[in-house]
């Protein structure tokens, strides 16, 4: 709540940059409202939390049950004030931690068709909430190569997963004879190569630096994991999916600055892993200087003219 509250005090607009059928059907029910969007986000953002959590602690991702991954993730969607409206990307994101979640169980299991299924049927529909989500199709099917011995059926399993939201999109526009606008609008229309919203100088910029610093901690962290083979695939996976995140900037039309926050998944997960190998007072310090900064961001107080 502390980390989000100059929404509550300014008038920062609904975030509508690239929205899907999804997010749009949300967002119109919702209206204009900062107080009740500002509620529902909040509420978001700890559902999402959790079930980050949930995930490294299921899974045993580190050597000690943490909290740490839910608390970075929190840090990293609040981290700067163009993150805190109700956005497509942050919508989204609720579904790829479930289809992440999905896809860890999966490690050879015999019987996991219907987690197989879930993991297409996941990541199809935060597509429809935000259409860079298309390209974790890979992450799926990469998924089935890294944890367990590829099959073509469950390929083919995990793409009907995927095709069943677009179906049910399909279905409903044609009903509607907007078939051919649905497809060129939400879909087509939706891919370009490397197409940046214009930036706004310096205000942009160190957004961009302090953004890139933490995916420098994330990536270069240098927790021992648990050296067993389970443990260093799902890792794989999470890196994976972070370099996914990465090739979304450069197919996504008039990507935005909250565009970043498709990367918070997997980068909650390996900032987590960088403060666990830190000593305690490191860590705490480094935490708290964080904290601070991201306040001071809220309320722009690093705004350059």
């Amino acid at each position: 709540m502390i980390l989000r509250l100059s929404y509550f005090s300014g008038s920062t607009p609904i975030d509508m940059a690239n929205d899907g059928i999804l997010s749009l059907l949300i967002k119109n029910y919702l209206g204009n409202s900062t107080l009740v969007t500002g509620i529902i986000t909040l509420f978001v953002v700890f559902v999402q939390a959790l079930l980050i959590n949930n995930l490294a602690n299921k899974y045993r991702l580190f050597r000690e049950t943490t909290l740490f991954p839910g608390l970075f993730y929190i840090l990293l969607v609040s981290c700067i004030q163009d993150f805190l409206p109700l956005s497509a990307v942050l919508l989204g994101n609720t579904f790829l931690i479930i289809a992440i979640t999905n896809l860890l169980s999966i490690f050879k299991k015999a019987k996991c068709a219907d987690a197989i299924f879930n993991v297409g049927l996941w990541i199809g529909v935060a597509a429809l909430f935000y259409h860079a989500f298309v390209l974790f199709l890979f992450l799926g099917l990469l998924g089935l190569i890294v944890l367990r011995s590829f099959k073509f059926k469950e390929a083919i399993m995990l793409i009907t997963g995927y095709l069943l939201p677009f179906i049910f999109a399909s279905v409903y526009f044609f009903w509607h004879n907007e078939f051919q606008a649905y497809w060129q609008t939400h879909f087509f229309e939706q891919f370009s190569f490397l197409d940046f919203a214009p930036s706004r100088g310096w205000n942009t910029y160190y957004k961009y630096i302090i953004l890139g610093l933490l995916i420098v901690m994330g990536v270069f962290n240098r927790y021992t994991f648990e050296k067993s083979y389970k443990i260093r695939n799902y890792m794989n996976i999470f890196y994976t999916t972070l370099i996914i995140c990465g090739l979304t900037f450069l197919f996504q039309e008039n990507i935005q600055i909250s565009h970043f926050l498709i990367i918070a998944t997997p980068l909650s997960i390996l900032l987590a892993a960088c403060f666990l190998a830190m000593s305690k007072t490191t860590a705490e310090f480094i935490h708290l200087f964080i904290f601070i900064a991201v306040m001071l961001f809220q309320f722009d107080v690093f705004t350059f003219h």
